[in-house]
Order: C-alpha cells, then sequence, then structure tokens
C-alpha cells in the first residue's frame, strides 16, 4: 500500500511540475471562456474555481484540487469556498469533472468564474424560485370590521398562514375606512401572518374606482403586506339601487382599479364570483396584471378557464369544514392560497419590498422588461404577473 501511495504521489507531483511549465493550457480569467456572469476584474481572487487565487482558472486548479482529494493538501477556508464549484458545500470529485469539463468548453458549472459572493446570491436566488415553483397551497381568512377583535395569535396556532384584511369601502374618504384596519394589520404583523388587504367596490364609473384606488395607496402607504391587494366585486343593493353598470364599463372599472395598483407596485388581485368571472371579467387583459380570488362556497370549484391565485371555499356556509375556528368567536370566510405569495412579493419587489431577486433588476430604475427570467421563472399561476414599477402614488 505505501508503495502506491508513493506512485501516485509520484504521477501527481509529475502532472503538476507539467502543467506549471506548459502555460498553453491556462485560461485566462476575463477572457472568452470566462461565465457571463463573472466580472472582468483580475486582481479579484475569489473566483470560484479559481482555487490557488491567481485570476486564472487552468488545470492548475484541478490538480490542486485532485490534491486535496488524496488528502496530499489542505485548503483553507477561502480556497476550500472556491473549489466548491458547485456550491454544495463540500469539495468532491464532482468538482474536478466540472473544472475539467469547464476548461475543454463541453460543459460546466453555471457558478464557474463567479466571484462567491456573487454566486452563493445567484444560488439563493435559484433556491427562491424554487421554493417559489414547488409550492402547494397555504391557508387563511379575510376579516373585516365585523369580525370583531381577532386574535391573531390564536388564528395562527390553529394553522392559518395568512390574513387578508379590508382597508374600507368606495371612495377615498376617511369615514369609509375600515374602523379595524391599523388594528389588525399590527395584530397580523406582531403575530407573524402574512397579510394582504382588500378594498369592497361600490364603483359605478372609471373616476369612482380612480377614487378606490387612491383610498388603497393612501392606507398602505409606509406598509408592507406580503399577500395581494384585492378589488372586491360583488352584486349588491346599491348598485342594483343606482344601476348596475353595463359588462362593458364593469370591465374598464376594474381594469382600472387593478391598473392603478399595479402601476404603483402592488400585487393585485380580482375577488368575485364564478358569474362574473364568465361574463364582464372574461377578458385576458384584465389578468395580464392580476391574480383571480374566486369566491364560491362549494367542496370545489367550477371555475377553469385560468388558474387561481385563491379560493375562498366558505364562509356562513361551509362544505369542507366547520365556519368557525377553535377558540375564536363568530364564523370566518375561509381561503386557500395556491401561490407562495409571500415570497413572489418580496423576490420581485411588490407593496414596497426591497426586491430579493436583484440578478433580474435593471441598475436602471425600475425593473428590465428585456429580462426573459421575469416571467419565465414564475409558476404557471401567476400569469405572468410582475410589477415594473415601485411608485408610491395617487392617480389624478
Amino acid at each position: 500500500m505505501k508503495r502506491l501511495i508513493f506512485i501516485v504521489l509520484a504521477i501527481m507531483s509529475m502532472i503538476f511540475a507539467a502543467v506549471s511549465a506548459a502555460g498553453a493550457q491556462t485560461v485566462p480569467f476575463g477572457t472568452a471562456g470566462e461565465d457571463d456572469f463573472g466580472t472582468d476584474n483580475p486582481a479579484d481572487t475569489d473566483i470560484i474555481g479559481d482555487t490557488d487565487g491567481d485570476g486564472d482558472i487552468n488545470i492548475l486548479d484541478v490538480c490542486l484540487v485532485q490534491y486535496v482529494l488524496a488528502h496530499i493538501r489542505l485548503f483553507d477556508d477561502a480556497q476550500q469556498q472556491r473549489a466548491d464549484v458547485d456550491l454544495n458545500g463540500a469539495v468532491e470529485s464532482i468538482d474536478v469533472t466540472y473544472l475539467q469539463r469547464w476548461l475543454v468548453k463541453t460543459e460546466g458549472s453555471p457558478y464557474i468564474g463567479m466571484t462567491v459572493s456573487d454566486s452563493l446570491r445567484w444560488g439563493r436566488e435559484r433556491q427562491i424560485m424554487n421554493e417559489i415553483n414547488s409550492f402547494t397551497r397555504s391557508k387563511g381568512v379575510d376579516i373585516s370590521v365585523f369580525n370583531g377583535d381577532v386574535d391573531m395569535e390564536k388564528l395562527k396556532a390553529e394553522g392559518y398562514d395568512f390574513v387578508i384584511i379590508r382597508l374600507g369601502y368606495g371612495d377615498d374618504e376617511a369615514d369609509q375606512d375600515d374602523k379595524m384596519f391599523e388594528t389588525n394589520v399590527q395584530k397580523a404583523e406582531a403575530a407573524g401572518l402574512d397579510w394582504g388587504a382588500y378594498i369592497y367596490s361600490y364603483a359605478l364609473s372609471e373616476n369612482e374606482a380612480k377614487s378606490e384606488v387612491n383610498h388603497t395607496l393612501r392606507l398602505l402607504r409606509g406598509k408592507h403586506p406580503t399577500m395581494p391587494i384585492a378589488f372586491d366585486w360583488e352584486d349588491d343593493s346599491y348598485k342594483q339601487r343606482m344601476g348596475m353598470p353595463s359588462d362593458a364599463e364593469v370591465l374598464r372599472i376594474a381594469s382600472t382599479y387593478v391598473n392603478g395598483i399595479y402601476n404603483a407596485g402592488y400585487y393585485p388581485m380580482i375577488y368575485t364570483g364564478y358569474s362574473w368571472l364568465k361574463g364582464a371579467f372574461n377578458d385576458d387583459s384584465l389578468f395580464e396584471h392580476c391574480d383571480i380570488w374566486l369566491a364560491q362556497w362549494s367542496t370545489q370549484y367550477d371555475y377553469h378557464d385560468r388558474p387561481l391565485g385563491m379560493w375562498q371555499f366558505g364562509g356562513e356556509t361551509n362544505f369542507i369544514e366547520t365556519p368557525y375556528i377553535s377558540g375564536l368567536s363568530g364564523v370566518f370566510d375561509k381561503d386557500y392560497s395556491y401561490k407562495n405569495y409571500p415570497l413572489i412579493i418580496k423576490a420581485y419587489g411588490y407593496n414596497n419590498h426591497e426586491p430579493l431577486l436583484r440578478s433580474y433588476v435593471s441598475t436602471g430604475a425600475g425593473y428590465d422588461d428585456g429580462i426573459k427570467a421575469k416571467s419565465e421563472n414564475l409558476p404557471p399561476e401567476c400569469n405572468g404577473v410582475m410589477g415594473n414599477s415601485l411608485r408610491n402614488g395617487t392617480i389624478q
């Protein structure tokens, strides 16, 4: 065995000496061989794959990794990080393979040539997208002043993940704010519940819809909801008494609200019933910038024309479970969410959040609409929704 180890050491030493003299096999950092995500700063020694920190990724780096694997030498922490080209937390034979194949331009890890800090950030972003795409569903409730003083801690303890809070109804008038909105937001955040908001619409014209946008933005200013902002459109006695607008006008009203919220940097959603989705709202242009929250109290939902973001499956009547929540008084509207809204909203910088996916954010103002990853990385249910503005203004 000792003789065998001696032979292996001798052979590896000969290889190391030979490649040291053969500069023709070197791939200088910053040339066409560098990964597109890298940096052109040759002084940066913190490069994935450049294990000896000389600014080049070459065959010497392969030999150094092989030496470590053969227990001939050790890496310090910085070298260990640079040698871990697949970023799995360990230096293994696969790292040698990645480097070898990358040097001969056959294939390689997407991290090779990136700085360690950039690669770790990019790895985190890939993890974020995996979490978004692997999400199944979460459960929550929607509440208003009519639910009274809701114990949010108890709500969370009973297995609920989020709460959608009514911010008010109709025009931008303070006396039409939900009297429990501010309190409910504070208590939800203190309990660690994700929260969004909805406004009950009484709009009969586009101008009134603009006022409802301003009503929403006024109450959300300075807040950081982690669930969508919903436009609640229903049949009611007021609309019937005043004259329900035509389907075409209802579509314009909803579009005015959705676009106003979207352009202010929030994640919009429409809460409505099956008949409205099959009628006035049956228009693809409406759902370019918002998701669907279907209200249908049943054992399953019947709307399948477009993917749902959320489903309110029960309220006073609930065919799936009790309308009550243990330890809380009254009945609750209960909802399933089919998207990881908290992560999507934070990842793309909606609702006044600083975006986590910085690789997809341009260096200029707003978002770079030319980056395909913005929509391609989202699950199908997202309908391509993505904020292109972080403004928090009002509609005149």
